[in-house]
């Protein structure tokens, strides 16, 4: 069965333009004689979104007019008033445009894409000149002529086909020519040929600005050495007949050898040697250039004195007797290794008298003992744990022993790391480890009070045991707001009594006797859907229904299925 057929409309009325009044998908045909000029023999549709019940555009789709156009004609052939087809080389026989007429078909022809009045910068195969443009563009090339351009390093020039190309020297340079070759020459300047320069004159220059040498000299050499010391006037000597004498003044003589002129120190009084030993220091005595004309060795102080809290001090002889630190039994020990003396605590102290700390005591170990029969905190807040800084599974609270009348027994409460609460025991096995666990035992308290949201969930009942009851009476849930709410599914095993108003927060479904919904659609058709749990509906898709050419229908599908359309389908035959 076809998804959409509509109904034929045989005759437009109309033979100037196209139908418009056509739906999406609905065909119109115009029978009138048709012309390139009219609408006959054309066959539309109505395309696009519908407004107002008429398709937005209105389409040519085919019609006898266009089958008339490619009747009887044969591929590659021209035929008057008829359409152009090409064979399967894509060839016409002919083609006519104007007086222009191109070679049949099958042909090997030159592809001509347009003809052109004027030839371009960048002409093509596919251009065809005419004949004016043919001569304008060789009187251009014609008139240009034969000239040569040049240039220099500066400025430009151009020579014609009748004039003559001069090449001049510049300043220092002559040119000349000669049958068919052209010479250029340095000038002359005013220096005379020969050797400049001696071993006691050396040679001058001048030089122009195109690099000439356009005088030379010579100028005799210096033979003179000025010499200056600290505190003398200068004096000059004469290179070629003088001598240059470096002498030693005080504590200091020279000597040369070759080229070589050496300074070498004087000796003093005093004796070379090793000065200074573990119970002497060496004494000097310095000139005024420095130098040790005295050394001689004075005896060190070899007694040290001690001081202590308590004791007498005798003495410590440096070079003979030993410095002993000495630490007290059960409290501080000491230790020497090399150049160091170490003074500690004993790994395991006992301290006889009372200890007082002014300041934080931390006690880093696994156990801490308190063996006193009381021990009383100024803190109000005790925390436990303070270091945790990742999951360690540990429980936190205190542990403690009772007797029982037979035994001793364990007890613990605090916060159970396993169910996250806050627990109470009176029977622990501490054994295993520091992790207390069920079964939990009875605790006794007055009024428990919980105000505020941080009161949370109260779980009542472990496993099966999930009951609460009263001894005598109702048991009544109440609120100061006359609510209560179930988050969980309630099943009610008695009678329900309701005295005033129920709303559902969920609609009631229909295997309850309800209908599923909490309000209905407007103007639409009510339906169960397919399973019969549940109501669905039909609407009109019209705004409103004016004449009897646009309402809406129910119609069922192949599948039994209703549904709503504007539209009689007769299928397809």
């Amino acid at each position: 069965m076809a998804k959409l057929t509509r109904m034929k409309i045989l005759n437009t009325g109309s033979t100037t333009t196209a139908p418009a009044n056509l739906k999406t998908g609905e065909l119109a045909y115009s029978w009138v004689t048709g012309t390139v000029g009219n609408n006959g023999d054309r066959l539309y549709i109505g395309t696009g979104t519908e407004s107002n019940q008429v398709a937005s555009a209105v389409v040519e789709i085919g019609g006898l007019y266009y089958v008339n156009l490619l009747k009887d004609v044969t591929p590659g052939t021209l035929a008057a008033s008829k359409g152009l087809i090409v064979d399967s080389n894509k060839h016409i026989n002919e083609l006519n445009i104007g007086s222009l007429a191109l070679e049949s078909s099958g042909g090997s022809g030159q592809v001509v894409t347009s003809i052109e009045t004027t030839i371009g910068a960048s002409p093509t195969d596919a251009q065809l000149p005419t004949a004016q443009a043919v001569k304008e563009y060789v009187d251009s090339e014609v008139a240009v002529g034969y000239d040569l351009d040049f240039s220099g390093d500066s400025g430009t020039g151009t020579i014609t086909n009748s004039e003559t190309l001069a090449i001049t020297g510049g300043t220092g340079l002559t040119s000349a020519a000669s049958g068919n070759g052209l010479s250029v020459a340095l000038d002359n300047t005013d220096v005379t040929a020969g050797s400049y320069g001696s071993s006691t004159a050396i040679p001058t220059f001048t030089v122009d600005a195109q690099g000439r040498l356009t005088a030379a000299g010579t100028a005799s050499i210096t033979t003179s050495l000025t010499i200056q010391s600290d505190g003398a006037a200068d004096n000059t000597v004469s290179l070629a007949s003088d001598k240059l004498k470096l002498l030693g003044g005080t504590g200091i003589t020279t000597s040369n050898s070759g080229d070589d002129v050496t300074f070498t120190l004087d000796n003093t009084a005093v004796t070379a040697a090793q000065y200074g030993s573990a119970t002497q220091i060496p004494q000097l005595t310095v000139d005024a250039q420095g130098r040790l004309t005295d050394v001689s060795n004075v005896t060190i102080s070899t007694t040290l004195d001690l001081a202590a809290d308590s004791g007498t001090d005798d003495g410590v002889l440096l070079g003979t007797d030993t410095l002993t630190i000495s630490g007290t039994n059960n409290e501080i020990e000491t230790s020497v290794s090399g150049d160091t003396i170490t003074v500690g605590i004993v790994s395991n102290p006992t301290l006889s008298g009372n200890v007082i700390v002014t300041g934080n005591l931390t006690v880093s170990g696994t156990t801490t003992s308190v063996n006193t029969t009381e021990v009383t905190l100024n803190d109000p807040v005790m925390v436990l744990a303070n270091n945790t800084s990742s999951d360690d599974g540990e429980d936190r609270g205190v542990r403690f022993k009772w007797y029982d009348g037979s035994a001793v027994k364990e007890g613990f409460f605090g916060f159970d790391y396993e169910t996250q609460r806050f627990v109470f025991t009176k029977d622990e096995d501490f054994s295993g480890g520091e992790d207390a666990s069920s079964p939990w035992h009875d605790a006794e308290f007055g009024n428990v009070y919980g105000t505020g949201a941080d009161l949370g969930n109260i779980t009542v009942g472990i496993a099966d045991d999930n009951t609460i009851t009263t001894t005598s009476g109702k048991l009544i849930l109440d609120s100061n707001t006359n609510e209560v709410e179930v988050n969980a599914n309630l099943d009610l095993n008695g009678d329900l009594d309701v005295s005033g108003s129920v709303t559902l927060g969920t609609d009631l479904a229909v295997t309850h006797g309800g209908t599923g919904v909490s309000s209905f659609t407007g103007d639409a058709v009510f339906i169960s859907n397919a399973g019969g749990t549940a109501i669905s509906y039909l609407a009109s898709s019209k705004a409103t229904v004016s004449t009897s050419t646009n309402g809406d229908m129910i119609a069922f599908s192949g599948a039994g299925v209703p549904f709503v359309t504007d539209t009689i389908d007769g299928g397809t035959y």
